[in-house]
């Protein structure tokens, strides 16, 4: 197991850009409901939920999953904190080169954030060849890393593109970057390491195992071919790819259900969240749809597929999860040792249920709030949602610096 200050780092840094994300997002919403999500301010936005906020969480789960379900930890500690502080320098570069559109400093994170990225690939994901089991999640995380390299790649030729050295075509760009980073690789991996740790909260079992093997072929093949098609400009690519990865991920729409039919556990708010999350995915794969197969859409459906897929699907399952994972990880690392000791406290009494609840509702309604409000063309309609959504990531990070709090060394 990895010492609590490596996941712990990744974790509280994720939900502070998770709340200067939300912040960012009430500024940019009623920009998005009039269709323009190709600002500099919205391209910041969006890297404080996928770069700050999603993959710094998943940077963290990794090295909590691979020793508790694959029976192999990271090579190094050391190299485990360096990668955290790489990522977020990298993170900081992007947003704010961004947002006062620096071409070099963007450039400056996006390199930091690949050497990240290369770096987790040796340090963790690349030890699942010698895992002894679940090795699904082992092949599901190395794509999804595997993708977002392609990703990162990708991206480099459109900062090239901003910054006058290459030409490029900026929306085959943007939507090859977009879909290789958040399905290719933020879908993929919470499908490969949620497929594993969701049933095991809820104690579910008797579940089919044979849609694993199609699901991660579909969904990031699919992603690959679609991508190919976008930058080659060749409309069949495309559409074969797009169809591919809906139907991976209708397909695991399908089973996600049993999770909690057979579970024997209550979900409680973090896995009734997560819960909520798959009914965004679902809003995002018929939006997708939808924009593979129109041949001029409106840019406020694109502005609201984006924020259904990153502030609804994942958003708010990484949260769900997260709530699972973090009050259990500082309880180990504080109480573990005392057992049996009066006063000592269980899991559950480090987070209000009723807190969590509330965290919980106000960050869904949120983001359907400023999801239906950028569909439909009403700024006002946007910001509330969006307003909404940062009272409940900022009640969350309060809840969760409590739980520090209440772990830290009396």
């Amino acid at each position: 197991m990895p010492p609590y200050a490596l996941p712990a780092e990744h974790f509280f840094a994720a939900l502070g850009w998770l709340a200067v994300g939300a912040v960012g997002l009430v500024w940019i919403a009623p920009r998005l409901a009039a269709g323009a999500y190709l600002t500099p301010q919205a391209a910041a936005v969006t890297h404080c939920f996928t770069l700050g906020w999603i993959t710094t969480s998943i940077f963290g789960a990794l090295y909590q999953v691979y020793p508790v379900a694959l029976g192999v930890a990271a090579r190094s500690v050391r190299l485990g904190h360096l990668t955290f502080w790489t990522l977020q320098a990298g993170i900081f570069s992007l947003v704010t080169g961004a947002w006062w559109w620096e071409p070099t400093a963007m450039g400056l994170g996006w390199l930091l954030v690949f050497l990240a990225v290369i770096a987790l690939r040796v340090n963790v994901v690349a030890r699942a060849k010698e895992a002894h089991r679940a090795r699904f999640v082992g092949s599901y995380v190395r794509a999804a890393v595997a993708s977002l390299v392609l990703a990162l790649a990708v991206i480099g030729l459109s900062i090239g593109t901003f910054a006058g050295w290459w030409p490029s075509q900026r929306m085959s760009v943007l939507t090859a970057h977009v879909h290789l980073a958040a399905v290719g690789f933020a879908t993929l991996t919470a499908i490969g390491v949620g497929g594993k740790l969701v049933p095991i909260f809820l104690y579910a079992r008797d579940l089919p195992e044979w849609p694993r093997q199609w699901i991660g072929p579909l969904v990031g093949g699919g992603v690959l071919v679609l991508s190919a098609g976008a930058l080659s400009n060749l409309t069949p690519l495309r559409l074969a790819g797009g169809a591919a990865t809906a139907a991976g991920l209708v397909l695991y729409l399908g089973i996600v259900p049993l999770y909690f039919r057979r579970g024997r556990r209550s979900p409680g708010p973090g896995l009734t969240l997560t819960a909520a999350a798959h009914v965004f995915l679902l809003a995002a794969v018929a939006l997708g749809l939808y924009l593979l197969l129109a041949p001029d859409p409106d840019p406020r459906p694109t502005a609201a597929y984006g924020l259904v897929g990153i502030v609804g699907w994942l958003t708010l399952f990484v949260a769900g999860v997260l709530h699972r994972v973090l009050p259990f990880l500082t309880w180990l690392e504080r109480f573990s040792s005392h057992v049996g000791k009066p006063g000592v406290p269980k899991v559950n009494d480090l987070t209000k249920p009723q807190i969590t609840w509330i965290a919980h509702a106000l960050l869904a309604a949120g983001a359907a709030g400023v999801s239906v409000g950028v569909l439909v063309g009403s700024p006002a309609g946007a910001r509330a949602g969006a307003a909404v959504f940062a009272l409940g990531a900022l009640t969350l990070l309060g809840m969760y610096l409590d739980v520090a709090r209440k772990g830290s060394p009396t």
